[in-house]
């Protein structure tokens, strides 16, 4: 068992190097790197407890326990570093930071406990007695239920961001996080085991010597995945809408006409459905509209997604122009059925972009 935790502990230690160095290669928004930046820096001080038991370092038995609070700063940094991926204006609020206080507050009882019994966990983390041990046994169940909580915020975040993506961009393929939300997924599964390990520990139900190691790798890994996953560069379209305005669908007939009727003008005029990657954002720019107006105009008159306005145009496009110099396209496109709607836009896409000096 020591072998298998000992190479445990070595892979963590060689995947957060290639993360460090993958980090440096990329570039990214400067807002994501700099919370980025500081997610790293938290993973390796929160994993300070292993390093102490893996080299068996009783020296520095004090600084035993006081490291949990960095798990929550680095899942903090997280959220910070994925705000700006999902939303083109992100805010940021104060109230984020609360669990980490809570935390600090909490990992400040750990200095009560004597150096000789922390030098005693080296050798076996303590059961029960919570009475006694609360302190070991609270800053533990905060971390979990701190990383717990802002996991759960950030993955409703990459859910909403999915659901309105359709809203406000046209190929959206390449524009989802899939791997990203399965990986935060995983770090909220991890940290609701951890919470439930400990508290077995609190209480004597599970009389496991090594809890604490249990805790940290769980934790650990999950937020090493997590940091594993955002050094990958990806294209995402940070959203411009106002969520709350579109969940509320009120809007007046002469307004909604009159941007439709905007909006149709310039997609006609401009032919900017013949772009790839266009969002809302860029059309209602160039088209001196409100990107939640748009939006919201389309989702409450026609009920239809920006992403099936602008496909109408290219699928006409498509039928007008591109059957009569391939009728072949024509076969095909009959073959696949329901009007083929995505085929003919990526087949149109390419010939554009084949067509570019």
């Amino acid at each position: 068992m020591p072998d298998l935790y000992n190479g445990f502990l070595y892979g963590l230690l060689a995947l957060y190097v290639v993360c460090v160095a993958r980090l440096l290669t990329q570039k990214k928004n400067k807002d994501s790197t700099y919370w980025l930046t500081g997610a790293f820096v938290c993973w390796p001080l929160f994993m300070l407890d292993e390093w102490l038991r893996l080299g068996e370092i009783t020296d520095l038995a004090e600084l035993y326990g006081i490291s949990e609070v960095f798990a929550v700063i680095g899942i903090t940094c997280c959220y910070r570093a994925i705000k700006p991926m999902l939303y083109a204006n992100p805010t940021a609020r104060k109230r984020l930071w609360w669990p980490v206080f809570v935390t600090v507050l909490m990992q400040l009882t750990v200095i009560f406990i004597s150096v000789e019994d922390k030098q005693q966990w080296f050798v076996a983390s303590p059961t029960g007695e919570p009475l006694a041990l609360w302190p070991a046994y609270l800053s533990s169940l905060l971390t979990g239920f701190s990383v717990l909580l802002i996991g759960i915020l950030i993955a409703e975040h990459i859910q909403m961001y999915h659901r309105y993506l359709p809203q406000q961009a046209v190929d959206i393929s390449r524009l989802k996080m899939p791997k990203l939300a399965g990986v935060m997924g995983g770090l909220v599964g991890l940290a609701f085991f951890s919470i439930l390990l400990v508290t077995a520990a609190t209480f004597g139900f599970l009389p496991v010597p090594f809890w604490e190691s249990g805790h940290h790798l769980m934790l650990g890994t999950g937020l090493l995945l997590v940091l594993f996953s955002l050094t990958f560069v990806r294209r995402t379209s940070p959203s411009p809408l106002d969520y709350q305005r579109l969940d509320l669908e009120k809007a007046s007939p002469y307004e909604t006409s009159s941007i439709i009727s905007k909006a149709e003008r310039y997609a006609v005029q401009s032919k900017a459905f013949t772009k790839s990657f266009l969002t809302i954002d860029q059309f209602c720019r160039n088209a001196d509209l409100d990107p939640t107006s748009l939006a919201l105009a389309l989702q409450v008159t026609q009920r239809k997604s920006f992403r099936h306005f602008i496909f109408s145009y290219r699928l006409a496009y498509a039928k007008d122009v591109l059957f009569k110099h391939d009728p072949a396209l024509e076969t095909v496109a009959t073959q696949l059925g329901i009007q083929s709607d995505k085929f003919l836009s990526d087949h149109l896409i390419k010939r554009f972009n084949a067509h570019k000096p």
